[in-house]
């Protein structure tokens, strides 16, 4: 006889008996959606805190560095025709033709082939910290009398040439140099005509608005040709505050034994004469500061 499955007939019977209470169970429970999207604006996620170092103090902005730009000018003391050569420290510059070098004679733009003021200004001028740089812009020729720097005189154009090439370089003068006179003493140039040529020479300067200080050297003294007393009155009556024409150093004071021919500065000389322009620029640059 085929024995009957108890569990098997039960567990039939208990589903046949339970369905209808699934199927309303089923019916009761709501269809999962799909979420949708909030609307609502997400609040910003917070950062961790970073540890943050202190903020340092920008350093404090350099000086800006004291340049003084020089045009030096004149004759055979004004160039490069004193006994010992000279290079200069090289934040002493020379600018000729669109170009700088260092301060080394001879200096370009000047005649001889020897030494010059100029070299041992530059460093005198930075190591008594009147300025950090030293830009000079020569033009010099020995023996020249003063109607060709003139305004018809044929160094006038060259002098003007030399000013425009700085210009055009974006160099602006803070200071102009001269020195010149002892060609005039020997050929017996008057007064009134040294001082005609003069200042026809410096209006041309100030057209050309180069409206800087210009220091006058009172000189004369040359070979055998003794101090010139009309022409020294000369060089100091064309003096004018108001012009921005202001006394130079008096070389006349430095006499035969510091000149190696009589007329141009020996090694001895050279120092002299740099140091009396650097007493006239310390002054100057004392009596300008506010």
């Amino acid at each position: 006889m085929q024995q009957f499955d108890v569990s098997r007939r039960l567990t039939r019977r208990h589903f046949l008996l339970m369905a209808p209470q699934l199927s309303a169970c089923l019916a009761a429970t709501p269809t999962p959606q799909p979420p949708q999207a909030s609307t609502a604006t997400p609040s910003p996620t917070k950062r961790p805190t970073q540890t943050q170092t202190p903020t340092q103090a920008p350093s404090p902005k350099p000086k800006t560095p004291k340049t003084l730009v020089a045009l030096v000018f004149g004759q055979s003391n004004a160039g490069s025709w004193g006994e010992s050569k000279r290079t200069a420290g090289p934040n002493v510059q020379v600018f000729y033709k669109g170009k700088y070098s260092r301060a080394a004679d001879p200096l370009l733009n000047t005649d001889g082939d020897r030494g010059s003021v100029w070299t041992r200004l530059g460093d005198k001028l930075i190591a008594a910290k009147l300025y950090d740089k030293v830009i000079f812009v020569p033009f010099s020729r020995g023996g020249t009398e003063i109607v060709r720097w003139g305004p018809k005189g044929d160094l006038n154009g060259l002098l003007m040439d030399t000013i425009r090439d700085a210009q055009k370089n974006k160099l602006v003068f803070t200071h102009l140099l001269w020195h010149h006179g002892e060609a005039d003493n020997r050929l017996k140039t008057s007064a009134e005509i040294y001082k005609k040529e003069f200042l026809g020479m410096v209006k041309l300067i100030r057209d050309a608005g180069v409206n800087a200080p210009l220091f006058v050297a009172t000189a004369t003294l040359c070979s055998e040709f003794e101090i010139n007393p009309a022409l020294r009155k000369a060089q100091t009556d064309v003096i004018s505050p108001k012009q921005n024409i202001l006394a130079g150093p008096d070389t006349d004071t430095l006499s035969r034994d510091l000149r190696h021919d009589w007329c141009h500065f020996n090694d001895k000389g050279l120092e002299q004469h740099a140091d009396l322009w650097l007493a006239i620029l310390k002054q100057h640059a004392q009596t300008a500061t506010p």
